[in-house]
């Protein structure tokens, strides 16, 4: 009876001490910051996309929100057709490639508009109960009408051709 009350202790402690030592590296790798995007012609493509966003033309926001750390958004259905297949292709390919991580938008964007972004982490806790959480981001940010996202950007070869994807959540 006591070898098996032993053996079940060394199995508790052998489990136990396999949880503690790979619970750093865990728990450091969800903490981890995305790496700084730094790609000057992606500021310019965002910077043409954010004065026609609902934001500004409708919401007349004063300063607007974009969140900080780049998205895909829904999985895109990305299929050229036609005579744009050779034009769009390879900025398709690098689109999908540049977005399989998120990135850290900097403050590169060229408006003349305030802005200011808006950590996953704070859109988690206040989005936490759901659409509810609407009434408390409007509390904290009243004139932002709502919060911008945006993709890394892919590019063609020549960075001629630009596939982004872009958001306004109200």
């Amino acid at each position: 009876m006591w070898s098996w009350y032993l053996l079940l202790l060394k199995t508790v402690l052998l489990s136990l001490i396999v949880a503690i030592v790979t619970l750093p590296a865990n728990s450091a790798a969800q903490t981890e910051q995305p790496e700084p995007y730094q790609v000057a012609e992606a500021y310019e493509i965002y910077s043409a996309i954010l004065p026609a966003t609902w934001p500004v033309t409708e919401a007349h926001a004063k300063t607007l929100l974009i969140r900080a750390e780049t998205g895909s958004g829904p999985d895109m259905c990305l299929k050229p057709e036609g005579e744009s297949v050779s034009i769009v292709r390879p900025a398709i390919a690098d689109f999908i490639e540049m977005n399989k991580r998120p990135w850290l938008l900097q403050q590169a964007f060229q408006i003349n508009q305030p802005y200011q972004f808006i950590f996953d982490k704070e859109l988690d806790g206040i989005f936490s109960v759901g659409v509810r959480g609407w009434k408390s981001f409007y509390e904290k940010y009243p004139d932002s009408g709502g919060y911008n996202e945006f993709s890394a950007v892919g590019f063609n070869a020549d960075k001629t051709v630009a596939v982004v994807y872009a958001e306004n959540s109200l």
